[in-house]
């Protein structure tokens, strides 16, 4: 008897939470780049919103080495290094993340030109083991996972991913993940988040997050996020090339 699905499991959720994580980091690098300093308001709006993405990549990261890789390995044992380097990999991501997290609870006090570009440059660190991250899991690792996980393993992980009993918390995440995405995409998230049956308090919640994200980003709500992501990789490269070289 097979434990596999007779059809692959659909792992795009994983590609539109990895460019939320993409286009958030590009909006925040973006706004760290500005020669003006941003007012107080915004920017302790700017860090705490750092700080909750940062809390989201980790326990996206920790769901996934629980619930997901062990089946992987499972079923796939030749999968094996692959999945020791992206571990390795969410380590080094962890570790920037930390000093991420640190760097910003510090400009959400301190708005100098000197505390800001401390925080530049800890996201400039994290986005350079992050980002060649995500296109490995999404170009290496995806199609192993479709191909092997259950169907009851995938929403498994998927349960744990966003299950949370906190409304606020939900919505948070709903818009969070929507937002700027293409009518296909968006529609599919739509469907396995069941936002169309959500409450009117959910869809009331919502309407406050579009605020929200109004007022932080401005004007940098770019709807295509893989270019937004090559715009990062454009100006990380020389960090990332000094860094490879050490």
């Amino acid at each position: 008897m097979t434990t596999t699905t007779a059809h692959p499991v659909d792992t795009q959720l994983i590609g539109i939470i990895h460019d939320a994580l993409r286009r958030d980091l590009g909006r925040t690098f973006d706004a760290l780049s500005s020669r003006a300093p941003l007012r107080a308001r915004r920017r302790a709006a700017l860090a705490d919103h750092l700080t909750w993405t940062v809390a989201f990549l980790e326990r996206h990261h920790t769901t996934e080495e629980t619930y997901l890789w062990p089946l992987a390995l499972q079923r796939t044992p030749s999968a094996a290094p692959l999945l020791d380097q992206l571990t390795l990999g969410h380590a080094r991501i962890h570790h920037a993340a930390e000093t991420v997290e640190h760097t910003a609870h510090a400009y959400q006090r301190l708005g100098a030109v000197s505390v800001r570009d401390d925080l530049r440059g800890a996201l400039e660190r994290l986005c350079t083991i992050l980002l060649p991250h995500l296109d490995h899991e999404e170009t290496e690792l995806a199609p192993i996972l479709a191909a092997t996980i259950t169907d009851i393993g995938w929403k498994s992980w998927f349960h744990h991913v966003f299950h949370t009993t906190r409304t606020v918390e939900f919505a948070r995440e709903a818009y969070w993940l929507t937002d700027t995405l293409e009518p296909e995409r968006r529609a599919l998230t739509t469907r396995l988040l069941h936002l169309d049956h959500r409450s009117l308090t959910h869809h009331a919640l919502t309407l406050t997050c579009r605020h929200h994200t109004r007022h932080l980003w401005k004007n940098h709500t770019t709807t295509c996020n893989r270019r937004h992501s090559s715009r990062i990789h454009a100006a990380l490269h020389p960090l990332d090339t000094a860094l490879s070289a050490t």
